[in-house]
């Protein structure tokens, strides 16, 4: 017997896969509508799938009643008990107009940037805050932020995007992907994998840190996971600096092997200067790397600077040079980070509790 109908409205991403897989196996009814037309992960299959024109900054104000239009008449059909709506809150008006009960759920960037959006987005974030039954934030600054703009606390769930402790674990074998990238035996290996689409990301950072980490230790390698836009610059700027042998562009990594790239590695760099929980950093630390990541807000609520890794200065590249380097003269202090920080997941950030805890987000909406 299906449990309820949940209709998703959320960007394409692996994110989106693993919670509508999640509750497919649940025996949840869902279908999933979408404005995004690229993605990286597996296709979904096992669900309806709706995809309308994307919205950027210039189609916005051309496409966003059209497609609300279409979403309309798309919940019509669909009837959902629950409407999941991530990340899009401007399609929230069509939603209450629809008279459905619906869970909000923020992913970062669209809350953390909110005080310097525009007064229409603004606008229909406040409302779509106001009207939903619940608010899940993926870390504790976000629902900081839901609470300035005047969102009771009690509305506000946080729940952290778990991870899969099957996928990602300290006994993946990275010695492939070592082979693979002609890396040796003695050479410590950084891996970042945050993507290459905007200046948030700051890959820049850890490339200018290069030349300074390899005057002190020049059998350091840097694997570069990533994709987008900024690709042939952070190419040619490795290129300028002369560290193009220390450094493997990998591209995208299908999400089921990116635990062995992390397994290649030594020590795992985050340079993102605005983030909420980063689900990269949790999936690095349940495989025992030792981090070092951005002093922001959502990097703190998971890494204690000197218990289970480092923090620098956001864009503060030579500070990161000396961390990182930090890293490689202490092995023993490289095992004890790692090992905390695997520790923390268990307690704290599984996918079965964070799915649990979502379940019982819909249970209490579905009892309304």
């Amino acid at each position: 017997m299906t449990e309820a109908r949940i209709c998703y409205i959320s960007p394409l991403s692996i994110h989106t896969y693993r919670w509508v897989e999640a509750f497919t196996q649940k025996n949840y009814e869902i279908t999933l509508i979408t404005d995004s037309r690229t993605w990286v992960a597996p296709r979904i299959h096992f669900i309806p799938v709706y995809v309308l024109p994307p919205l950027t900054k210039r189609t916005l104000l051309k496409r966003l009643l059209p497609n609300m239009l279409t979403i309309t008449r798309l919940l019509q059909k669909i009837k959902p008990d629950i409407v999941n709506l991530h990340v899009q809150h401007y399609y929230s008006p069509t939603i209450i107009l629809n008279k459905l009960p619906f869970i909000l759920t923020s992913w970062g960037i669209e809350v953390l940037t909110l005080p310097d959006t525009n007064i229409f987005l603004k606008t229909l974030a406040k409302i779509a805050a106001t009207k939903a039954h619940t608010i899940i934030a993926d870390a504790k600054c976000l629902k900081e932020i839901w609470v300035q703009t005047g969102v009771p606390e009690s509305k506000i769930k946080v729940v952290p995007f778990g991870v899969d402790m099957h996928l990602f674990n300290p006994k993946i074998d990275g010695s492939i992907v070592r082979d693979e990238l002609k890396i040796k035996e003695d050479d410590i290996v950084i891996i970042s994998n945050r993507a290459f689409y905007n200046n948030q990301y700051n890959i820049e950072c850890l490339v200018n840190a290069i030349p300074l980490i390899l005057e002190r230790h020049p059998n350091v390698k840097f694997i570069l996971k990533g994709a987008g836009p900024l690709e042939t610059y952070l190419k040619s700027l490795v290129k300028k600096l002369d560290v193009s042998q220390h450094v493997r562009f990998v591209g995208l990594v299908p999400y089921n092997e990116m635990a062995q790239y992390l397994k290649a590695s030594d020590i795992y760099v985050s340079t993102c200067f605005v983030d909420s929980t980063s689900v990269s950093l949790l999936e690095a630390m349940a495989c025992g790397l030792p981090p070092v990541v951005t002093d922001i807000p959502g990097n703190t609520e998971w890494i204690t600077n000197g218990r289970n890794g480092l923090l620098y200065p956001p864009k503060d590249f030579a500070a990161l040079a000396e961390k990182i380097v930090q890293l490689i003269e202490n092995p023993t202090q490289r095992k004890l980070y790692g090992q905390r920080c695997n520790k923390i997941i268990k307690q704290k950030a599984t996918w079965e509790k964070s799915v649990a805890e979502v379940e019982k987000i819909y249970k209490a909406c579905l009892e309304l």
